[in-house]
């Protein structure tokens, strides 16, 4: 395949497919390339299969960036109302939940997809699968992207929205660090986020497959950092679950790519009971003799008797204190358990990339390289991260759209 267009979009996701329409709709002539053989192969497992593409609280303190201001320029100028405007154009249908959370009325990722492709379709921007560009050379006239299979195009201008490493199966390998790079941009090291944690502690080991609802916390040398209430998953290799996800970017951070070792998640387990009131029930349950496996009745699940028996021999003291003393301990000890973190689960159980092309070295408004004219970056390729709840997709939308203008 060989041919001169005036913009090349390098990945077919989330993204890339804005990119294309928005460069395609004020006339230019487009061509996405894409590695796999199908385009938005990942849009499609987003959700959970339903696509979480916005949140009505949208705003820039969402994110995490080295430039945070070139995340507020690309949102004042493709903000949640024009992401609305945008999917309401091309005919789907949207449906807010209580939580904010922002999904196509079909409650179907495939929706999504299909309303992208149909517009880009309409619009005869050229996609060209199996195309896995593995260089790019500049000319005055523009670029020249080679794939590894030997074919070539000519293109203007460029975009890089292949994404980060999160899910390489699904297309995410991060190839366009290596293209960015080649024109002299830095990258801050890519770890994954949203991910679960790697914990050593027999409590994981006892009470693997049990969720519950609980507040986790993260604790990086010493210090407390990001905070979620929600889900939390104990595992045979030790904890997930939506609470653990969400705090996870930090200690990822802090472990993959700070070396640090000083790095826990501080658990509540028991969230809508106060300590003084836990404490109280404890003391009463001790007092009338219960059962160390049944102190938990009613506030723990079930499963909990396999540990209660130890946190209440730690609590205890070896029998030494009151009751009132060893119900405060072990109150305590629910309300706040310390789990040491020593890893990460690998790319492929990560939700997002935290990491990228430093966003310092794009231009605000237009994403456009400071290092090189004609090139523009979007999505999760730039160090830029939002957390869980339709942020990160808001993002791939409105810094694809924005790059698509190519000024």
């Amino acid at each position: 395949m060989s041919g001169r267009f005036d913009l090349a979009v390098v990945g077919a996701g989330a993204a890339g497919l804005t990119a294309a329409t928005s460069a395609a709709r004020r006339g230019a002539s487009v061509v996405l390339l894409e590695r796999l053989p199908r385009a938005g192969k990942k849009l499609l497992a987003t959700g959970g299969g339903r696509c979480n593409l916005l949140n009505e609280g949208l705003t820039p303190a969402a994110f995490t960036s080295t430039d945070p201001g070139v995340v507020a320029s690309v949102f004042d100028r493709f903000g949640a109302k024009q992401i609305r405007d945008f999917f309401g154009s091309l005919g789907l249908r949207l449906a807010t939940d209580e939580t904010g959370r922002v999904y196509p009325a079909t409650n179907q990722a495939a929706s999504v997809l299909k309303v992208l492709e149909l517009e880009v379709r309409r619009l005869a921007v050229r996609c060209e699968t199996g195309f896995e560009v593995d260089g790019i050379k500049a000319s005055p006239a523009g670029f020249s992207l080679h794939a590894a299979d030997g074919r070539e195009i000519a293109a203007r201008a460029v975009v890089l929205a292949g994404g980060g490493r999160s899910y390489p199966a699904l297309g995410s390998n991060g190839s366009c660090y290596e293209l960015a790079a080649s024109f002299g941009h830095g990258i801050i090291t890519p770890v994954p986020s949203a991910v679960p944690l790697l914990v050593k502690d027999r409590m994981c080991h006892s009470l693997q497959g049990q969720r519950l609802r609980a507040r986790v916390s993260s604790r990086i040398d010493g210090k407390t950092g990001a905070a979620a209430e929600g889900e939390l998953l104990f595992t045979q290799y030790g904890l997930s679950g939506t609470a653990v996800l969400d705090v996870s970017e930090g200690v990822s951070v802090a472990l993959n790519r700070e070396g640090k070792r000083d790095v826990a998640v501080v658990v509540d387990l028991v969230p809508f009971v106060s300590e003084p009131e836990l404490a109280r029930e404890i003391r009463e349950r001790l007092e009338k003799g219960w059962p160390a496996e049944d102190l938990g009745a009613g506030f723990l699940p079930e499963k909990f008797a396999l540990v209660l028996p130890g946190l209440l021999r730690e609590a205890s003291g070896a029998g030494r204190g009151s009751p009132s003393d060893t119900a405060g301990r072990l109150a305590a000890a629910l309300k706040a358990r310390e789990f040491r973190v020593h890893g990460t689960r690998g790319w492929n159980e990560a939700e997002f990339t935290s990491g990228g092309v430093d966003a310092r070295e794009v231009l605000p408004r237009t994403l456009g390289s400071k290092l090189r004219k004609g090139l523009y970056l979007a999505g999760e390729v730039l160090d830029v991260q939002g957390g869980r709840g339709g942020y990160n997709l808001a993002w791939a939308w409105a810094s694809g759209f924005t790059a698509g203008l190519a000024e």
